[in-house]
């Protein structure tokens, strides 16, 4: 199996991201996707044997221009009393292109979005098709996740302003210690 049917693999076997995904698809938001932390903590505590545990957020992510910036917070208020077991964090990528450095430019979809976070296990992001067939957003692939590699998407190996704060989500992560073999930038 390469990476990506191993990600998938484990993505389907678990009964609560695949409720999740279903419960992503039914909010009929553009482009609705489970990302980041969900599934990367997923793979590796599957890979580690660990027992499953969402150690984190759940990490819901769309797109959409025609929909205000506040109504995530009303999404996720929704999510919150018809899925109260999970902690629900809805972001509307249409928004978030600020979030580590003001005046970036704008992302023009989910992928483009996800092809922004910092580092490259999190880069990732499942949502159900319309055929309700698991899909994959991968921009940097799945190898990285799978062989337990945290390393800086490349935006963030251009200066040291973005290698900081590289720099601090490692430490603050603390997946070292955990699980992963992280990328020491001096």
């Amino acid at each position: 199996m390469n990476s990506s049917e191993i990600v998938k693999s484990i993505i389907t076997k678990n009964s609560d991201l695949m409720n999740i995904l279903n419960i992503i698809k039914e909010q009929n938001l553009a482009q609705g996707t489970l990302a980041a932390g969900s599934i990367r903590n997923t793979i590796w505590q599957e890979l580690h044997h660990q027992p499953f545990k969402l150690e984190s957020d759940v990490d819901f992510v769309f797109f959409d221009e025609s929909i205000p910036e506040k109504a995530s917070q009303d999404i996720q208020d929704h999510l919150e009393k018809i899925a109260p077991q999970y902690m629900w964090q809805v972001k509307n990528e249409a928004y978030m292109h600020n979030y580590d450095f003001s005046n970036q430019t704008p992302f023009n979809s989910v992928t483009d979005a996800i092809a922004h976070f910092v580092e490259t296990p999190t880069c990732i992001g499942a949502f159900l098709d319309d055929g309700n067939k698991l899909q994959l957003i991968e921009p940097f692939g799945t190898e990285d996740l799978v062989q337990l590699n945290v390393r800086p998407i490349p935006l963030f190996k251009q200066d040291g302003e973005h290698l900081n704060v590289y720099k601090k989500r490692i430490k603050s992560k603390n997946w070292k210690a955990k699980m992963a073999k992280t990328e020491h930038i001096p």
